[in-house]
């Protein structure tokens, strides 16, 4: 079995597994000890009595040192199944112990925080962050571009940011911007909450997720700062590159351009996106005027099953003679599906949307 933890441990801390199976102590909190294989990684090989499910638990020796998830709730026993030569990987974003506020915040540049702001369209509040560009300040008369990004967590801070490494918007924003390869633009992250998956599902919540976007969230950003309300992109990876297709093809009149890193063209979630883009091919819907940058990697199992979707998408996009010179399609072998992966790609789509050409 294999744990994989946010943060690197210190030297001499340990992990361990705590189990119902009798090969894992019982329920012992310290029932299975670990070895480090790498900063981040814990192994060990576990003898099963016979295949079959079992419960456990990650934990640093104690139930005062129980795992954690990245919202700071102590989890659910993990239901797994004993199979023959098979390896598990478990995640540790926090622990009991240091649920304490994160340190930080790790911004580069001018930004603003709005905290827990609510939404007549949702269950829970999030934060929300907006990210000004290098001189707004001394610009009074001048209007920017405004680029949505959900899960606001990952975006602009790695303290923040699950497995402590965020997207680096900011710091490749203002050093393009300076440098002169982008025009200047505000950045605006959502974050996300435990509602996430059926927020970001066109299915399920999208649609009342895009709501608080575009009828709560944005003319709340475009009545106190200086935006360009025209001009709005969207981006998001996994799911967040699902609900951000969904948005800039039934809303092309807000989202002018959008993003999707490692979209989950996958398991039925794209039946809805697939469907429209089919009917434009058919004739039976006009195409939207908006812009699509989409890119996928192929490295680990999930991100591989994510490329067959995008390719399915590519070839659907095709077929429906959506514009080539809106459409960017990046693919990457060696991507995995994580933050250090979509970090790399952020130059590219913020070339695509802000670049001089399109100035």
């Amino acid at each position: 079995m294999r744990v994989e933890t946010a943060r690197a441990l210190p030297a001499g801390e340990r992990v361990y597994l705590a189990g119902s199976p009798a090969t894992m102590g019982r329920w012992d909190p310290a029932g299975v000890p670990l070895r480090r294989t790498a900063d981040r990684t814990w192994e060990a090989d576990v003898l099963f009595e016979a295949p079959g499910p079992f419960e456990c638990k990650v934990t640093r020796g104690s139930w005062d040192t129980e795992a954690a998830d990245e919202f700071g709730h102590i989890p659910a026993n993990a239901h797994l199944e004993a199979v023959p030569d098979g390896t598990v990987t478990l995640r540790a974003a926090g622990w009991k112990d240091r649920l304490g506020t994160p340190p930080g915040p790790r911004i580069i540049g001018n930004w603003i925080k709005l905290p827990a702001v609510k939404s007549r369209w949702l269950e829970r509040p999030r934060d929300v962050i907006v990210w000004f560009p290098p001189g707004y300040d001394e610009r009074p008369r001048r209007r920017y571009p405004v680029l949505y990004l959900h899960d606001g967590r990952q975006v602009f801070d790695p303290d923040t940011s699950t497995w402590g490494h965020d997207w680096m918007v900011d710091d490749h924003a203002q050093d393009m911007i300076l440098g002169g390869e982008l025009e200047p633009f505000i950045a605006v992250a959502a974050d996300c909450t435990p509602d996430r998956d059926a927020e970001y599902d066109p299915a399920r919540l999208g649609d009342a997720y895009l709501r608080f976007l575009t009828d709560e969230l944005k003319p709340m950003v475009d009545a106190r700062w200086r935006t360009d309300p025209a001009r709005t992109s969207i981006a998001g990876s996994s799911m967040g590159g699902l609900i951000s297709f969904y948005a800039a093809w039934t809303r092309p009149d807000v989202w002018t351009a959008a993003a999707c890193l490692s979209p989950a063209f996958c398991a039925g979630l794209d039946a809805e996106c697939l469907r429209m883009v089919r009917a434009a091919a058919a004739g039976h819907l006009p195409l939207p005027k908006t812009r699509l940058f989409i890119s996928c990697g192929g490295k680990g199992d999930l991100e591989a099953e994510l490329l067959k979707g995008t390719l399915r998408m590519v070839d659907a996009l095709k077929a429906s003679h959506f514009p080539t010179r809106d459409l960017i399609v990046r693919i990457e072998a060696w991507a995995e599906h994580n933050e250090k992966a979509w970090s790399r790609m952020v130059p590219r789509f913020l070339r695509f949307l802000y670049g001089p050409a399109r100035g």
